[in-house]
């Protein structure tokens, strides 16, 4: 965990010594590094025989969990954008 945060220190100090002069590619990195990401972690459930039996249960609940959580947010979503709206007439 300290790794982890004193990598993200780091990154902070570099973009504060940096922030006049901004990275020219900084989204497109990122997005590569995210999608290696993602793929070393599906190396990495895909290798996990106890994770790999149990996955239709973990998957249908991951579901469960995803659907009533993308409900919640457009729901929350509406409903301020409703007061927003309402609030500026």
């Amino acid at each position: 965990m300290l790794i982890v945060l004193a990598f993200m220190f780091g990154g902070i100090l570099i973009g504060f010594l940096t922030r006049k002069k901004p990275f020219r590619y900084t989204q497109q990195t990122l997005a590569v590094l995210v999608w290696a990401l993602l793929f070393l972690l599906g190396i990495m459930i895909g290798g996990n025989e106890q994770l790999m039996k149990g996955l239709g249960a973990i998957g249908l609940e991951a579901f469960i969990i995803a659907t009533l959580a993308t409900l919640g947010s457009v729901t929350a979503a509406a409903c301020l954008w409703h007061f927003v709206r309402h609030k500026n007439k």
